[in-house]
């Protein structure tokens, strides 16, 4: 699973494709109904336009449930296959050959669709914050422990302990 996409994303769509499947149903028949309410009364029509509008609402949801799903990927694959713990505007706008991505960006957030990043609106840029992406970033050393003379790999400037005497350790 990516770092960056929520369970929402990635969740059985099942039901989805059944409140398509009624609505649409629904919709479909309240459409062909409907001219023929028109010629009784104007109520009659102005009902029959409420109610197609009211089933036509669900479909409407889904499919941007669905557009939000397939934006959300598409962020996500980029961020997944950045080196680097930053990239800017200009870059996502390059990768997804889109004029909008702050937008984006800061929508697929809100709705909870992605995880993970930091929008900086004011250097451009999003911040990765994804475990993958920090470690991706972390230098390793090779220390030699003065207790017990063993050669230890530990991430530059941190702290940690030799596995084989419980010394403290500087990276």
């Amino acid at each position: 699973m990516n770092n960056y996409l929520t369970a929402k994303v990635t969740v059985n769509s099942a039901a989805n494709v059944i409140k398509l499947i009624v609505f649409g149903i629904l919709f479909t028949a309240g459409v062909s109904v409907m001219p023929s309410q028109f010629k009784d009364s104007t109520l009659q029509g102005v009902v029959s336009v409420i109610l197609t509008i009211l089933l036509a609402l669900p479909i409407v949801k889904v499919i941007f449930i669905y557009y939000y799903m397939s934006l959300a990927k598409k962020y996500a694959y980029v961020f997944a296959n950045n080196t680097d713990t930053k990239i800017t505007f200009s870059e996502l706008r390059d990768h997804l050959n889109r004029s909008n991505v702050e937008d984006e960006l800061q929508k697929l957030i809100t709705k909870k669709y992605i995880k993970n990043v930091i929008v900086e609106m004011n250097t451009q840029t999003v911040v990765l914050t994804s475990e993958n992406a920090m470690q991706a970033n972390k230098i390793y050393v090779e220390v030699t422990c003065p207790g017990c003379g063993n050669a230890i790999t530990i991430v530059k400037g941190e702290a940690a302990k030799c596995p084989y005497c419980d010394r403290a350790l500087l990276g």
